[in-house]
């Protein structure tokens, strides 16, 4: 099924006529990954506290972006590549999901706002928020292919910020979402709105996306308990030497 989604994809690009962004909404077709992908909240921390202008003026939009991507609760790079300037409404961002069409608000944090003025496009004729996409494209496949174009160079850039901030770690275009996704999901934020917040179609695709991060908060409920319990005053009984 997921063969046949990206053959579909490929035949009739989003924004093509005739094309149907629900047909695959009801299938699942992700690949369950047990690989850790996420950033932890450390390693955040550090980025967040990284102002571009320590940076090569190739990898400053990189870098902005990816930090975008995560402050605007987990976009996704072809989302934030796809945010046209009138989805900026005042202190929100109101857009449809590119791969499941569910429109989305977000309020910008301040955090973003600078970003996003600094890094905005400033071409007049551009629709685009961000100077990702080629200002004269609006749909059909010469737009897939520009965005294809556009997540390699990002991926390719991005591998090459994180080896000056975040030495000997992997990242990729999805590593942000899936770290906002992942932190939320360790301070106890409930599941229904970390799926709500992603834009995601149910929330078993979110249980999935954070499948292999449950054992990690099982195993610190269990030292947690044990610590607990280690705290009690045992009696001395030969009975409690044996199991």
């Amino acid at each position: 099924m997921r063969t046949l989604q990206a053959v579909y994809n490929r035949w009739i690009p989003s924004g093509s006529p005739g094309y149907n962004s629900k047909l695959f909404d009801d299938v699942y077709t992700k690949v369950v990954s047990q690989t850790k992908r996420a950033l932890t909240e450390r390693q955040v921390g550090r980025l967040m506290s990284t102002t571009s202008d320590k940076l090569p003026d190739e990898l400053k939009s990189t870098f902005a972006y990816f930090s975008l991507m995560f402050l605007l609760r987990g976009m996704p790079f072809i989302d934030l590549a796809h945010l046209r300037k009138k989805d900026v409404q005042g202190r929100t961002i109101v857009y449809r999901r590119h791969k499941a069409g569910k429109q989305i608000t977000v309020y910008i944090p301040r955090e973003a706002v600078l970003l996003i003025t600094e890094f905005r496009d400033t071409n007049p004729h551009s629709v685009y928020l961000f100077p990702i996409l080629d200002a004269w494209l609006r749909g059909g496949h010469e737009l897939y292919k520009c965005y294809q174009t556009a997540l390699r160079r990002f991926n390719k850039s991005l591998k090459k910020l994180m080896r000056i901030l975040l030495p000997a770690i992997r990242v990729s275009f999805y590593t942000a979402r899936h770290t906002w996704a992942t932190l939320a999901f360790h301070i106890g934020t409930p599941l229904g709105i970390i799926s709500q917040s992603l834009g995601h179609s149910s929330v078993r695709v979110t249980e999935t996306y954070l499948k292999p991060f449950e054992n990690a908060q099982v195993d610190k409920a269990n030292r947690k308990l044990i610590s607990s319990v280690r705290k009690c005053k045992w009696r001395n009984d030969e009975n409690y030497n044996t199991l």
